[in-house]
């Protein structure tokens, strides 16, 4: 009998998060591809131009209602971008902090460390071409990323 010795590996940038109300269940929040992450992050931006153009309000229950609306859109865009379809909850089977707790494993895994990574290649090239040309080239480059 011929053995499989091929080894799959998982990532290890796989979260596990526990969600429930009253029986936990876990599921698994996935890296973004390349490709989601910048379509997720422009959505996001839309979603916060979107929140600042609409400050004038009438009443409290409108600006509440707004929120919920913004947060309940995104959040179900966030899921169908990390969680498997089987594996994804409903709104009526996680409690605020679970919310946050997906929310925050996307943002570690898929955002904090590009952030951080980019910031320091941008200080070591400025460092390496002159902080003045450096931020000219920038200036220049005010195109949007094609995605």
């Amino acid at each position: 009998m011929a053995q499989n010795t091929t080894k799959k590996k998982l990532n290890p940038e796989i979260k596990e998060i526990d969600i429930g109300t009253r029986e936990l269940r876990t599921i698994k929040v996935y890296p973004l591809s390349a490709n989601d992450q910048f379509q997720l992050a422009n959505r996001l931006i839309n979603s916060i131009d979107e929140l600042s153009s609409v400050s004038d309000f009438k009443t409290n229950e409108e600006a509440i209602g707004f929120m919920e609306n913004l947060i309940t859109e995104n959040l179900q865009v966030i899921l169908e971008y990390a969680v498997d379809e089987e594996e994804r909850p409903s709104f009526d089977e996680m409690t605020n902090n679970q919310i946050y707790e997906i929310a925050n494993a996307v943002f570690e895994v898929n955002y904090e460390g590009f952030i951080k990574n980019f910031k320091n290649l941008f200080n070591r090239a400025a460092g390496l071409m002159g902080e003045a040309q450096m931020q000219q080239a920038l200036q220049n480059q005010k195109q949007p990323l094609k995605r």
